[in-house]
């Protein structure tokens, strides 16, 4: 594999990993999404999960505490995977990708990942990488 690869493995696996973790417990759960955005100094990291069928905010996910101290502990820890792997690309001279789309299913340990590194907030168009789970996956999103 190459460094790329490398990095971006460590990344992929410290994120579900993580994921699985907070969602312990919770019934029918049936896929977990990862969303992150990095560009222009701007960093966003989040995990939806599909229970029963709808795509929730993790502070919505039932049969788990969904406390804003445990939702915000988990965002961080996101983020924090994201910069070292962000620092380790950047050493390695790889250019980092921008936008994140990571889908995870618990059960067959089936990983969907959609990176990009072209910049999708660039322009002031009123889109938000807040939003960038709706314009990810369109209907099915949480709505803020």
């Amino acid at each position: 594999m190459s460094a790329e690869s490398d990095i971006l493995a460590g990344l992929f696996t410290a994120w579900t990993a993580l994921a699985e973790e907070f969602v312990a417990g919770a019934p029918d759960v049936r896929a977990l999404y990862i969303y992150a955005s990095s560009e222009r100094g701007m960093t966003v990291a989040n995990l939806y999960v599909d229970q029963r069928g709808s795509v929730r905010h993790p502070g919505r996910v039932d049969g788990i505490p969904g406390d804003t101290a445990r939702v915000s502990r988990l965002q961080d820890l996101l983020t924090e995977d994201l910069f070292d792997a962000e620092d380790a690309l950047s050493a390695a001279g790889i250019p980092r990708p921008t936008e994140y789309r990571i889908l995870f299913d618990p059960v067959t340990r089936a990983l969907d990942v959609q990176l990009s590194h072209d910049e999708q907030y660039a322009a002031d168009d009123g889109r938000s990488p807040i939003r960038g789970v709706e314009y990810w996956l369109g209907d099915r999103a949480p709505t803020l």
